[in-house]
């Protein structure tokens, strides 16, 4: 069955741009601040996700006034028009957010459409091609507002918007409650951590010894990351020779933006590396449950890889050679641990060099006190990746039915869908 599709330009379907991508706290005579609204820029939007949460940066009242004239709303859609490019994300929250660099939003006109429909229909790979067809830019593809307007839709009646809708807003659903849990279950990872391993304050200063780095517990000792692990680190191929690269085939290459796309568990890659690249140019090839973590441009991004795969130069790999500690501790403890403590210029939260890296001292603790929470952080780590494992099939369903439901292939019309 085919849909009958009506068609429209999107400034058609709209009754609000909210565009500030000009400013910035400088221009409007204020600072950032420690906290109050956050302020999302490209780099916080991926797909259906607001990613690298380190990198968000918040306002104080007086300047979130100054800057939203017109203030986000539910039901509002975000577009990235650069670096990325081409991001979608659907408001549905009352939260006050400031749209910074390189993000500008959309407000529908609900008596004439659905805004969840227009949202899964802007990341469908038709209307993403209009999109790249209609950028500019050599270098880094950037959108302008003018040409976004112009994009052509070709969309159902309002009631079959509202049940695809409906039918993919499930999955979605579904998504978002499996990475809330994922949250949960590293933050009660993170604190049970800190309580075990970090804090020492419980300890009579009978049962502690004095080390290079302060008071520990008798039996524990601090040895550097190289002493327990096999450290590598990636290579990127040259940019000028495209022929190592792909989007879709060859081993997972990972990139700090990969990283903050990821959880815990790092399962797809925006691009892969040929196997005759990896040859050619010695990247290393990483085993899986490899524990990962970026040292240059951002430092202290991790990962756990799920398959054999390859990285850039700014990550670093450790495969533990030993059972002192295990990949569950170390992460925690990478993840806890103080990058500043390895330098004293403000340079060190944009890069570490490799034979620094190798040197990081990691906290051994005595195999007791491993053991007593091992089996619970195998477990919640487990859970985590079959978390993750099933976000990343349920993302891959959505967009297999995204075109077989906008095109009519599925006759949703036939589907008895409770749309309340």
């Amino acid at each position: 069955m085919s849909l009958e599709l009506y068609s429209f330009n999107l400034n058609e379907i709209i009754n609000l741009v909210i565009d500030y991508r000009g400013k910035t706290p400088k221009k409007l005579g204020l600072t950032w601040t420690d906290s109050g609204f956050r302020a999302l820029s490209a780099k916080n939007i991926k797909t259906g996700k607001i990613v690298q949460p380190d990198t968000i940066r918040f306002v104080g009242k007086k300047l979130y006034y100054l800057w939203m004239k017109e203030e986000v709303k539910r039901n509002d859609i975000l577009i990235t028009s650069e670096a990325p490019f081409g991001e979608i994300f659907f408001w549905d929250s009352d939260e006050k957010i400031v749209l910074s660099q390189r993000l500008f939003a959309i407000r529908c006109n609900e008596k004439k459409v659905y805004p969840k429909f227009i949202y899964f229909y802007m990341t469908s790979s038709k209307f993403q091609w209009e999109l790249k067809s209609r950028a500019t830019g050599t270098t880094v593809k950037g959108l302008r507002q003018s040409e976004l307007l112009k994009c052509n839709l070709h969309i159902p009646n309002f009631s079959l918007q509202v049940k695809i809708a409906k039918i993919l807003s499930n999955i979605e659903d579904k998504i978002k409650i499996n990475e809330k849990i994922n949250k949960n279950l590293m933050d009660i990872s993170n604190e049970i951590f800190k309580k075990e391993f970090l804090n020492f304050e419980v300890y009579d200063n009978n049962n502690l010894n004095s080390s290079e780095f302060g008071l520990i517990p008798k039996k524990w000792f601090y040895v550097s990351l190289d002493k327990i692990s096999d450290v590598t680190i990636g290579k990127t191929p040259p940019r000028k020779e495209p022929q190592w690269f792909s989007e879709t085939n060859g081993i997972k290459w990972i990139s700090i933006k990969d990283l903050g796309k990821s959880e815990v568990y790092v399962f797809e890659t925006s691009e892969y590396l040929t196997e005759e690249a990896i040859y050619k140019f010695n990247v290393k090839l990483i085993p899986k449950d490899t524990v990962i973590l970026s040292f240059k441009l951002t430092v202290g991004r991790l990962g756990i890889t799920t398959e054999k795969m390859v990285t850039n130069e700014a990550i670093a790999h450790f495969k533990l050679n030993n059972d002192l500690i295990t990949t569950e501790y170390l992460y925690l403890y990478l993840k806890n641990f103080n990058y500043e403590s390895l330098g004293s210029t403000s340079s060190i939260a944009k890069a570490i060099n490799s034979k620094i890296v190798k040197k990081i001292p990691i906290l051994i603790p005595s195999k007791k006190k491993l053991n007593s929470v091992s089996i619970l952080f195998n477990s919640i780590f487990e859970q985590i990746k079959i978390n993750q494992g099933e976000i990343s099939k349920l993302t891959k369903l959505r967009d297999i039915l995204l075109p077989k439901l906008m095109s009519g292939e599925i006759d949703v019309s036939k589907i008895n869908y409770d749309l309340e």
